[in-house]
């Protein structure tokens, strides 16, 4: 409940600040060349994408920080081979408006997406990590579970 209301908080925060806010787009490097990484292949790799907005709540940041470490732990060798790709990327930088259509979001959202070439064959929204992050236990094995189920 606490972190339903801490998710609402975060959605009305950044409304307030873009309302209030001139935007500043700048390129995300490491999105862009990962996803050219992507296109350029035809293997079929998993993605780990942290959508975040510029204006981000501490919740916000700790999902992020949390689950790019639960990530780097279990996954390490996927990272290495390039099974697995770890990619937070800002919604409000270019291709953003892209990324909110493709994967039905607009606020931040951890998604796996099974990439083949540069098309995304199935992908699902890791909700639950907003009531699982008082519990780093079960976040962990949420995270864990739903990429071990993509990498498969």
């Amino acid at each position: 409940m606490i972190l339903r209301l801490l998710q609402i908080v975060c959605l009305v925060s950044a409304v307030f600040y873009f309302g209030c806010q001139e935007q500043k787009a700048s390129v995300n490097s490491g999105g862009t060349l990962n996803q050219q990484t992507v296109s350029q292949t035809d293997k079929t790799i998993v993605i780990a994408y942290y959508f975040h907005r510029t204006f981000r709540c501490p919740t916000c940041r700790a999902i992020e920080a949390n689950a790019e470490q639960v990530i780097r732990k279990n996954f390490a060798q996927e990272l290495a081979d390039g099974r697995l790709t770890w990619m937070p990327f800002n919604l409000d930088e270019p291709g953003g408006q892209e990324f909110e259509k493709e994967f039905n979001i607009s606020i931040s959202t951890l998604v796996i997406a099974k990439m083949k070439g540069d098309n995304n064959t199935e992908y699902k929204k890791l909700e639950k990590v907003w009531d699982l992050l008082g519990d780093s236990d079960k976040f962990s094995q949420y995270i864990t579970e739903e990429i071990k189920k993509y990498l498969q």
